[in-house]
């Protein structure tokens, strides 16, 4: 029979105790936080992509091309660390097609960002967040 005065030793249970907790709590914030950090990141570039990808549209008003707004929003992704087929550009002039552009015209440009979820395999296949942006411009008169 054990008496009222014996302490079991407990020696290196507190080590034991900060792995388990390490394990269960630290590792699910720290990869909250890295998707969280995409999700910004790519918010971030949506926006400049939109900024500059309607620029590039007003810039050439006498012959507008698409393939300049395509070309100024992979740049721009790039530079963010988005991949190339991770986005989505829709671009729209207020006055029909932007065949070409009229002074005081506003053309109107909206890039959306797929971001996938981290250290996923593809084969479960979660549907990634999306971020947008919406950028409008109106074309000058000189």
């Amino acid at each position: 029979m054990r008496s009222v005065n014996d302490v079991r030793d407990e020696r290196g249970a507190a080590t034991v105790e900060f792995l388990g907790l390490t394990l269960v709590v630290l590792i699910p914030v720290v990869y909250l936080m890295i998707y969280v950090s995409q999700v910004q990141a790519a918010a971030f570039a949506s926006v400049a992509a939109a900024d500059q990808a309607v620029r590039a549209v007003v810039a050439e008003a006498d012959r507008p091309s698409a393939g300049a707004a395509h070309a100024t929003v992979e740049l721009t992704l790039a530079d963010y660390g988005v991949g190339t087929g991770q986005y989505d550009l829709t671009v729209g002039c207020d006055q029909g097609g932007c065949g070409t552009l009229e002074p005081g015209e506003v053309v109107a440009v909206r890039v959306d960002v797929a971001v996938p979820v981290p250290l996923t395999p593809a084969a479960w296949s979660l549907t990634p967040v999306s971020v947008g942006s919406d950028a409008r411009q109106t074309v000058p008169r000189f």
